[in-house]
């Protein structure tokens, strides 16, 4: 599934990012943790130290009678073993491992041969340049392309997936991915995030579990964080366990980092005022504010009584933040007020659990809402506990996800559970239904209009059924009735029927792959159909990995 997506600013990324080297230390530590994961994966056995507690003197006798059991059947063992020598004598088993003398292998005396490069070896003849020259361009990250972050969750493992889309070929892939620990539930783009304060590009990801992992997209195939906020102390929980005594079995508990969240973290939002700063909501009820650099919490807010599903900070207001909760109520608060006393946050009661919150990007006093039932509602945040300005029953399954465009003033867009994204009018503190679409990517958790210029009337869509979609919201005669898009009805009409029709990857295969018969039958429809019309763009050729069903709409 793809949980979570969030878009990248036009050129923040490097052209070519870098491939990751890990340093001694960072060996070090992976081989560390390694090692406390095999050790909390080892099933217990008699003795282990990880998973025992002070005895009692009647249990140490009794498991001084065990031992001595056990080592009168060891001793009985082995003697039986020594009367059977001889039985075993003609295997010549004590000289087993001992290398015979001046024997050469298949490789000969002088053992393996290693060259520093492909250009030194013999045997092979095409050099290494001409093997990466063919993609250079392709793996190169254009000031124009448009970058998507999405959360994609396999049954084998999880991922963040660095989506490139190029709009003026209408194609989408992944450029490159990064492994992640657990399972992603959220994600936000930030540019501070290492100690030094040097700006670059990084992804903000809260997990299934405690811990809220920062990971450099400059950097492929990065085995570790460049931050980790919160989760489990792995020092402690080893310190602990060596500073007791005889143990007896009882289940393993997590130590926890200073200011830790307890459990799922389920939403963030960075702060582009204060760029060091990250606000996260969680399962456990409570709203924490986190200095990423270094990797500190500086707030615990419990103005919530339940699970406290989403949050975003005001776009133009630093301190102050939006929260929404399964306790049924949105909360906006300055962070420095509510710190000190919960009661300092406003609130908003809504009819059902919340979904998704978000601040109007256009109308610094108005809110947006969507709820577990469909509905969306907007509030004025001037007007603490009053009914909101408009309701929308925007669908008949959870709302779970809300985005209104950066660029394009008044222009909503919905997500749900009932597989379907709908665009909205609701400038003039009212809803006019634009248009709804199916996106073939399953019951729809996420969704995002992009925040550039030249990408305004773009959506992106992820769901359960592991796909993200991309869909140009100017193919719809409404958005292009209601909003200046500056383009005409005549370009939309073959475009629209060839986009309808095809797939910009396929499963498994690169687009220049051969296709199925009814693929290519597919294909040969549209193109024949678009002849000597405006046709949708085509899907580039080489891409470094193939995820499934990528797709665009227009």
């Amino acid at each position: 599934m793809i949980s979570a997506l969030s878009w990248m600013p036009r050129g923040k990324a490097k052209a070519v990012p870098e491939k990751y080297e890990p340093t001694e230390e960072e060996l070090e530590e992976m081989r560390m943790q390694a090692e406390e994961i095999a050790k909390t994966n080892t099933p217990a056995t008699e003795g282990s130290e990880d998973e025992w507690e002070d005895m009692s003197e009647d249990e140490e006798e009794n498991a001084g009678a065990a031992a001595g059991k056990k080592a009168s059947k060891a001793a009985s063992a082995a003697k039986k073993a020594a009367g059977n020598k001889d039985d075993l004598s003609q295997y010549n088993l004590d000289d087993y491992d001992d290398e015979p003398s001046g024997v050469e292998g298949v490789l000969g005396s002088a053992g393996l041969a290693v060259f520093r490069s492909n250009d030194e070896d013999p045997y092979i003849t095409l050099p290494d340049a001409d093997d990466d020259s063919e993609n250079d361009e392709e793996t190169i990250i254009r000031p124009t392309d448009a970058l998507i972050l999405a959360c994609h969750s396999e049954e084998d493992g999880h991922t963040l997936d660095v989506y490139v889309y190029d709009d003026e070929e209408g194609s989408l892939f992944v450029h490159h991915d990064l492994m992640l620990n657990a399972f992603p539930l959220c994600v936000t783009w930030m540019d501070t995030a290492r100690t030094n304060g040097a700006p670059g590009s990084f992804a903000a990801i809260g997990t299934m579990d405690t811990e809220i992992e920062v990971w450099d997209l400059d950097c492929i195939d990065s085995m570790v964080p460049v931050q980790v906020l919160g989760g489990e102390d792995h020092d402690a929980a080893e310190s602990a366990v060596k500073s007791k005594g005889k143990k007896k079995k009882k289940k393993k508990t997590k130590v926890l980092k200073e200011g830790s969240h307890k459990e799922a973290v389920l939403g963030l939002s960075w702060n582009q005022m204060q760029r060091h700063v990250l606000a996260s909501a969680s399962a456990d009820k409570t709203v924490k504010i986190w200095d990423v650099p270094r990797a500190s919490c500086l707030h615990t807010l419990t103005h919530h009584t339940d699970k406290v599903q989403a949050l975003q900070w005001h776009p133009t207001e630093a301190a102050v933040l939006l929260t929404g909760s399964f306790d049924r109520n949105a909360s906006v608060l300055d962070v420095r007020a509510a710190a000190a006393d919960w009661k300092a946050a406003a609130k908003w009661e809504v009819s059902n659990d919340i979904e998704s919150v978000m601040w109007d990007p256009h109308n610094q006093h108005q809110f947006l809402v969507s709820t577990e039932t469909g509905t969306v509602t907007c509030h004025d945040a001037r007007q603490q506990g009053q009914a909101p300005l408009f309701t929308i029953g925007a669908h008949s399954e959870a709302c779970t996800g809300i985005s209104i465009s950066p660029v394009v003033p008044g222009l909503l867009a919905t997500a749900s559970l009932d597989k379907t994204v709908k665009l909205w009018d609701i400038r003039n503190n009212e809803a006019e239904y634009i248009t709804s679409r199916g996106m073939d990517v399953g019951q729809v958790f996420t969704v995002a209009f992009c925040g550039d210029q030249a990408s305004a009337y773009t959506l992106a869509v992820g769901g359960k059924d592991a796909q993200v979609a991309v869909w140009d919201v100017v193919s719809s005669a409404g958005v292009r009735a209601r909003f200046p898009t500056g383009r005409r009805d005549e370009e939309f009409v073959e475009e629209e029927l060839q986009m309808e029709k095809m797939t910009i990857s396929r499963p498994g295969r690169d687009s220049d792959d051969e296709s199925t018969d009814e693929e290519e039958a597919i294909v040969q429809e549209a193109e024949r159909q678009a002849a000597g019309g405006g046709g949708g763009g085509a899907g580039k050729k080489s891409k470094l990995k193939q995820k499934p069903k990528l797709k665009t709409k227009r």
